[in-house]
């Protein structure tokens, strides 16, 4: 599994609201209930995050692989 992190790219104030894997592209969301609370929503995306199976979309396999082939 290659080293993955989690990319918060959109926020509403200082609370993160939305997140991805940077591998994958798998998009993760802040629960309605955390969004008042900025620490218990980092800690959901992240455990959200973490238990996630990364699967890696056919366009970037196929990106990695042409890289290796030159």
């Amino acid at each position: 599994m290659p080293d993955r992190k989690m990319i918060v790219v959109r926020f509403i104030g200082a609370t993160p609201s939305t997140a991805y894997c940077d591998v994958c592209r798998l998009a993760f969301r802040t629960r309605q209930e955390f969004l008042q609370d900025a620490r218990k929503a980092k800690e959901q995306l992240q455990a959200d995050f973490e238990k996630h199976e990364c699967k890696p979309e056919e366009s970037a396999v196929n990106d990695v692989l042409t890289q290796i082939q030159l």
